[in-house]
């Protein structure tokens, strides 16, 4: 499955209006001297992340915001308690430290963003968050978030609920665009492939962003295909790789490689470019372009079978019927270019 988490253009804004006129006052930074300390990291946390824009520098950026935090204030809520030391369980426990609902939404979409498998303590953040704060100008992208760590920790039908929150508060057309092709990889990973079709077909009458668009014409093209229907799958497909990308700082070959795009399980990715090379092989105008594309399409289908067959994945029996289909076209185009017309892949050569 492939989700994008787009940052909203309107996060820096929604930073700065929930940070408006929050400063404690004199009497909270006397009867609560830790206000003042949550003051400086939250500024410094919405300086720092308040500048992301470049899905690039994402994980970079987010992992050394939290080192700084934790280092400072490894006793906060949510953090990992592997520093504690021996011994402690005899000591009484010290009383929770309250944080301000701002800085644990910062702190936990920060926690998701360092891609450093931090998914649970992002996810307690993020519920204290919620609940703390319900109706923050940051909720919306905390529902959001709150899904992805949801969805990387493998509980479906949480991720499914926090989208559908995500929903009721988003009304961006390219942000609701992402939260329903989202929500319908969710119902696709929960089996209702036919809410997950008319899901993605939302996606698309609200998204404008080329890699959204491509995004959703690639997981339409996938949900089609594992409805039984590989011709409207691949014409999906054609539609996805035909999107042009903006230029970007991250060198990827299509969408499905971009930075802020991940699947679970991560072999997954390999279903949706070997459709993407199966629809790539139709569209080729000669049989070399037609051989390379096949053999790209041989490849993928083997890599997702390689850990589908292990997980015995649902979809595994389909994806072995394609990559037969494929490795015969394969054979029968290879035999008919001369054997001088470039690299000839072997069909069923192993990977490295």
């Amino acid at each position: 499955m492939t989700r994008s988490r787009c940052v909203p253009v309107l996060l820096l804004a929604l930073l700065v209006a929930g940070h408006a006129g929050a400063a404690p006052s004199i009497w909270q930074r006397a009867s609560q001297p830790g206000s003042g300390v949550q003051q400086t990291t939250l500024n410094r946390l919405e300086r720092l992340l308040g500048s992301l824009g470049l899905a690039e520098f994402d994980s970079e950026l987010s992992a050394g915001a939290i080192a700084l935090t934790q280092l400072a204030h490894a006793h906060w809520p949510c953090f990992a308690t592997s520093g504690k030391a021996r011994g402690s369980s005899r000591q009484s426990p010290a009383p929770e430290v309250v944080l301000d609902a701002r800085l644990e939404y910062l702190i936990g979409g920060a926690l998701l963003d360092s891609q450093a498998g931090r998914e649970p303590e992002a996810r307690c953040m993020l519920e204290r968050a919620l609940r703390d704060a319900p109706n923050s100008p940051l909720a919306a992208h905390g529902w959001s978030d709150l899904a992805i760590a949801a969805a990387k920790m493998g509980d479906r039908e949480a991720e499914r609920a926090a989208y559908r929150r995500a929903l009721e508060l988003t009304w961006q057309p390219d942000s609701r665009g992402n939260l329903l092709a989202n929500l319908a990889e969710s119902d696709m990973a929960l089996g209702d492939l036919s809410r997950a079709i008319r899901g993605y077909r939302s996606a698309l009458s609200s998204s404008q962003q080329p890699e959204l668009v491509a995004g959703a014409y690639f997981g339409l093209a996938v949900a089609l295909d594992r409805s039984g229907d590989l011709p409207s799958a691949l014409e999906a497909a054609k539609r996805a790789i035909a999107v042009q990308l903006p230029p970007t700082l991250f060198a990827a070959g299509s969408v499905l490689d971009l930075p802020n795009v991940f699947f679970m399980p991560s072999y997954e990715v390999h279903y949706y470019k070997a459709l993407g090379a199966m629809a790539a092989a139709q569209l080729a105008k000669d049989d070399l372009a037609r051989r390379d594309a096949l053999a790209d399409a041989l490849e993928q289908w083997t890599r997702y079978l390689v850990l589908a067959e292990v997980d015995r994945a649902r979809f595994a029996p389909r994806a072995a019927l394609h990559r037969a289909s494929v490795a015969r076209q394969l054979a029968e185009i290879t035999a008919k270019l001369p054997k001088n017309a470039g690299p000839q892949p072997e069909p069923n050569a192993p990977l490295l």
